[in-house]
């Protein structure tokens, strides 16, 4: 009996340990890599595909956002290139977050963008309802996004409150074109 209760000891010793590592790549402390020119700040966010920091830019002071691309397959690659390219597209769009700089060659290889302060339309959302006046205009601008990613062809294909982030007039911009098709 006595042997049970160590090998149940090192299988909650594990479990910790476990939750301890799963805890640490949820909530990294430092980011995968120091991107010449910016100053990382904090860990914004993680996704399928990897992280997102912001960051200062230290010629200039802005905050930007970088998202680092941690897995290098064949389709992360895909991916990376495809929401380069549509941000490409549909630079100075001023209802779809700018892309500002790529770091194609890094490892990991990542893109900076503009960083946008009041968080995404769900962050907006679980704060509580939207008067009725402002849901409209926030309908009108994304729906207004989307007819321009239309028009030069871009099928967003993962809109959701999640993907639309406020600039600091409140106002929706369009985010995160990985799963866009042309």
């Amino acid at each position: 009996m006595s042997s049970d209760a160590g090998f149940d000891r090192t299988l909650t010793q594990s479990d910790e340990d476990l939750r301890r590592a799963r805890e640490r790549s949820l909530h990294p402390t430092r980011p995968p890599l120091q991107v010449p020119g910016y100053r990382a700040e904090r860990f914004l966010g993680a996704g399928a595909y990897g992280q997102v920091w912001v960051a200062v830019d230290t010629n200039t002071g802005r905050r930007v956002a970088i998202k680092f691309y941690l897995h290098r397959g064949g389709l992360d690659w895909a991916v990376l290139t495809r929401e380069v390219e549509r941000l490409a597209l549909l630079f100075a769009d001023r209802y779809v977050v700018q892309l500002i700089e790529v770091g194609w060659d890094s490892d990991p290889p990542y893109f900076v963008m503009e960083y946008l302060d009041r968080g995404s339309l769900a962050d907006r959302l679980n704060a509580g309802p939207l008067p009725m006046h402002d849901a409209v205009d926030l309908f009108r601008d994304v729906a207004i996004g989307l007819v321009h990613a239309h028009g030069k062809g871009i099928l967003h294909c993962d809109l959701k409150p999640a993907n639309v982030l406020l600039d600091q007039d409140g106002h929706p911009r369009l985010a995160d074109f990985g799963q866009s098709r042309l």
